[in-house]
């Protein structure tokens, strides 16, 4: 029997407890989410729970179930392991209380760890490592920005140039978890440059590669939002009317490109790179 567990935010509106587990548990059926009610297997602050409960803020909720969640792995030896993320779940704990990657990894003497971390909403490549030195190469190769990291999305608009490099300035809004971009530096603000190639367009949504040549939070949403040409799908920088036209429900960015440059006890897999397709 495994089990699963959320911390419900302090700031939790009004909702139903079956309502809030499909939102904090994504990776798990609604068949699973029912079953675990219809056998009294879900427990909210250890009492058990009914589906139509009201979530208490901060309440720690606990669901048992046989079913196994199985994190799509791309690539895996002694050293790293390489997931496919799926969107809807964070890498770590972010506040949200939810389903995480480090909360569904089975770890032995603290390993696999994460050398990076994707947005809750981005699916994509995600790298761990298995061990102290491989961890300790993988974190300076990522310090020194020799890992390459290329993603797609869909955004809208035609790009024009179709290709280009773009740079600006990014400031954290922690208050309101956002960030802002601007053209000029100022103190708090940090440098960004974000490369892209135009890959189809069909009349309206863009289809880009993109590659970050620094790894900022939100920048590519923010960047390209910023740029007048918002990703598809997201209500946090986009096109909410767009997005409720074209029924885009979930945000288009994936981490589909992934090479390696470690070096050291790692050097077997300089240059190799790992690429899954955009589900979208």
């Amino acid at each position: 029997m495994r089990v699963y567990q959320a911390n419900a935010p302090e700031n939790l509106g009004a909702v139903r407890l079956e309502n809030y587990l499909a939102q904090a548990m994504p990776l798990l059926p609604a068949r699973v989410i029912r079953d675990a009610f219809q056998k009294r297997d879900v427990k909210m602050n250890g009492v058990r729970a009914g589906k139509d409960a009201p979530v208490l803020p901060g309440a720690k909720i606990q669901l048992y179930t046989p079913f196994e969640i199985q994190l799509p792995v791309v690539y895996e030896d002694e050293n790293i392991l390489i997931i496919n993320k799926p969107a809807g779940i964070s890498s770590d704990d972010d506040g949200r209380g939810g389903m995480t990657v480090e909360s569904l990894l089975q770890k032995e003497n603290g390993y696999p760890r994460l050398c990076h971390r994707l947005d809750n909403a981005t699916c994509g490549l995600l790298l761990l490592c298995k061990n102290s030195e491989s961890e300790e190469i993988l974190l300076e190769d990522f310090k020194e920005r020799r890992m390459e990291k290329r993603y797609e999305c869909l955004v809208r608009g035609e790009m024009r140039p179709p290709a280009a490099v773009k740079e600006a300035y990014l400031i954290k809004d922690a208050g309101n978890a956002k960030v802002r971009v601007i053209t000029h530096g100022t103190p708090g603000a940090l440098p960004i440059a974000t490369q892209y190639e135009t890959i189809s367009f069909d009349g309206t949504i863009s289809r880009l590669r993109v590659t970050l040549l620094t790894g900022r939070t939100h920048q590519i949403r923010a960047h390209m939002s910023f740029l007048s040409h918002p990703l598809l799908g997201d209500d946090k920088y986009g096109d909410r009317a767009l997005n409720k036209r074209l029924k885009a429900s979930s945000l288009k960015l994936c981490a589909c490109e992934l090479v390696l440059h470690p070096g050291g006890k790692l050097s077997y897999l300089d240059g190799k790179m790992f690429s899954i397709p955009a589900p979208f």
